[in-house]
């Protein structure tokens, strides 16, 4: 076995058990995480190119382990086990589902069209590029931008806090202009 790999895994060990806990938020699958990271480490070590990016092929390896643990989760969830209040409309992602209507008719038209399409109406980008008349990447771009806009107007009047899917956790009102509420 390499030394080199060794003396690294061991200088790195707790800071990859902090990196993934902050991640996880749970010492046991955090510590779950780190082995599986130690063996791919150690069995794929044959197959890192350049050894000196052995650090950075850690972490990324790390990184892909703790996405697959929240694939598995999401998938490995049924129906069965989610409970009343997750399907609630008392949710908070529904709770200010209103609130961000103003923000998206604040928009230019363009970026407005974009957003509604693509994240309420769910409508793939290549429709809206269809839709719209403009290239593909034209239709990224938009909806990229619009978004970008989007989240710097609500920005200026509200935090919102997000869990890995996307769902609000938390969010509280900034003490801003009058024109916010």
């Amino acid at each position: 076995m390499n030394t080199e790999i060794i003396h690294v895994w061991n200088d790195m060990n707790d800071r990859l058990t902090n990196f993934v806990n902050g991640k996880v938020q749970n010492p046991d699958l955090t510590k779950d995480i780190v082995q599986d990271v130690f063996l791919k480490v150690f069995t794929k070590f044959d197959t890192l190119k350049n050894k000196e990016k052995l650090v950075s092929w850690i972490y990324q390896i790390t990184r892909n382990e703790i996405i697959s643990h929240f694939r598995k989760f999401k998938f490995e969830t049924s129906s069965d086990t989610i409970e009343a209040e997750d399907i609630s409309e008392n949710s908070l992602t529904s709770e200010l589902t209103h609130c961000i209507s103003p923000f998206i008719n604040s928009l230019p038209e363009k970026y407005k069209q974009a957003i509604i399409m693509a994240d309420i109406e769910n409508v793939p980008q290549k429709e809206i590029a269809e839709r719209l008349n403009i290239s593909y990447s034209g239709a990224k771009s938009r909806v990229q931008r619009g978004r970008e806009l989007l989240k710097s107007s609500y920005d200026q009047c509200c935090t919102i806090s997000t869990d890995v899917y996307g769902d609000v956790i938390a969010y509280k009102a900034k003490k801003c202009k009058p024109s916010c509420d």
